[in-house]
């Protein structure tokens, strides 16, 4: 008998589970459909005073375009506006990165798969050549192609543009066709990266560099904040917002990655673990793709809680007697596989909490080990089946989602975690006995202090 884990497909909330964005060649050989006359960024990003753009009133100077602080550190601004356009065609996403007072970072995803349908490989090309041609006829600089850099995880092609003012990174990666094996080619990201003038590395490359043991070891309970409220939480853990994609295991893998310092991206990683915007990620996926990376990325990956054919089997029985004793339909024999959603879908949401809290030893166990964990300033990748107990603001219906797991409260008897959907999501409160009722999984991505500590 096996189990099947369903892919996190839980986009941002008031939207259905999936989402599909039209990509069409209107432009040329390759443009992105659009008919809104749209908002140019070409001022900005041309401007020699870029760099002098202010953090303190970014977003109400820019709001027009859709820009929003991502969190209340205001460090990070985006936009996921369709009518923002770079070059004359609307773009993806924009994130503007703050150091200080003053923007130190501008990153474009001008094709990413996950907003974005699938395009050809003629299409990718065009895509490159346009803005290639863009870039040059702005910078009046001849581009330099640095190719691939050998350390990089996801080996994305890199040209650059450098000025007196700006170094313009354009990267794309995409996957080979190998009709040997029946892989078909894919086009994955085209990004570019604009920062002030001095060589910067791919975002990869940065999360090589900064997670190199020589330096200094992360200090998590330094990050934990205990209030007189009886809180006790992981304060700088960095916002993402996944936006409409079902890119919750990958959103909140790079917001771990992030906290820790290491500034990976969340198309790179859904890349590494084949994210579907759809579909999106299995935990699995996700997880084996960063053990492959972890001693060159300094983390490891550990297991902590997850559902196995004999729990699920053991959680039916608990459910059936009670459903029986309550004279209310019972979960009927589910063949060779188990699908754990289309299980939780068949339970009543009252029944199945008390089928699963009946055990107060394995909830004590639970909420003792979110305890062990946040006092360490290690947050939680939280797997769930949203919809199976009461919650505002989430989408409608059953399915898998991953959440952060950053703090608790046990005054309250409160898990307090975080969902990848941007601002007003970055601290949220459950009773511990219905987050318990909606966990498949828990894990960690924790630092490695040394080579020593590269252990499983």
């Amino acid at each position: 008998m096996g189990l099947n884990s369903r892919a996190c497909g839980v986009g941002g909330p008031g939207e259905s589970w999936g989402m599909l964005i039209r990509w069409c060649a209107v432009f040329g050989l390759m443009c992105l459909a659009l008919n809104a006359r749209g908002q140019a960024l070409d001022g900005l990003v041309a401007s020699p005073e870029l760099w002098e753009t202010q953090r303190s009133d970014f977003v109400e100077k820019h709001g027009a375009m859709g820009f929003y602080w991502l969190s209340e550190a205001r460090d990070r601004a985006e936009t996921h506006l369709r009518s923002v356009t770079l070059f004359s065609e609307p773009v993806c996403e924009v994130d503007a990165e703050f150091g200080g007072e003053k923007l130190s970072g501008l990153t474009f995803s001008i094709y990413n798969r996950g907003d974005a349908a699938d395009i050809t490989r003629e299409q990718l090309t065009a895509l490159v050549t346009y803005c290639t041609n863009q870039l040059t006829a702005l910078t009046k600089v001849q581009w330099a192609d640095e190719g691939q850099e050998a350390s990089d995880a996801v080996k994305a092609h890199a040209l650059v543009w450098r000025t007196a003012v700006s170094d313009y990174r354009l990267e794309y990666s995409f996957t080979r066709e190998v009709k040997t094996l029946g892989v078909p080619f894919r086009a994955e990201f085209v990004r570019l990266r604009i920062t002030p003038a001095e060589k910067p590395k791919s975002f990869m490359a940065e999360a090589l560099a900064s997670a190199s043991p020589q330096g200094v070891v992360f200090d998590g309970p330094s990050h934990v904040k205990k209030d007189v409220s009886g809180d006790v939480r992981i304060e700088t853990v960095p916002m993402v917002d996944q936006g409409q994609k079902g890119y919750c295991v990958v959103a909140t893998a790079e917001r771990v990655m992030r906290y820790y310092g290491i500034p990976v991206d969340e198309h790179e990683l859904a890349e590494m673990a084949n994210t579907s915007a759809t579909r999106g990620t299995s935990d699995a996926a996700m997880l084996d793709s960063l053990k492959k990376l972890s001693q060159r990325l300094h983390v490891k990956v550990r297991f902590l809680e997850g559902m196995d054919v004999r729990q699920i089997l053991a959680l039916i029985r608990e459910y059936n007697l009670r459903a029986r004793e309550a004279q209310q339909p019972v979960v009927p024999d589910q063949g060779p596989v188990l699908d754990v959603q289309q299980i939780y879908t068949a339970m009543n949401p009252a029944l199945l909490k008390a089928a699963r809290t009946h055990n107060k030893a394995e909830v004590d166990r639970f909420q003792q080990m979110v305890q062990d964990h946040i006092d360490q300033g290690i947050p939680i990748l939280w797997s769930v089946i949203v919809g199976v107990v009461p919650e505002a603001n989430v989408p409608k219906g059953i399915g898998g989602h991953m959440r952060l797991i950053i703090g608790y409260n046990t005054s309250t008897n409160q898990i307090l975690y975080s969902d990848s959907w941007g601002p007003g999501f970055e601290l949220e409160r459950m009773p511990v006995g219905d987050a318990w009722t909606m966990t498949t999984a828990m894990n960690t991505i924790e630092p490695i202090g040394g080579s020593e500590d590269e252990g499983p």
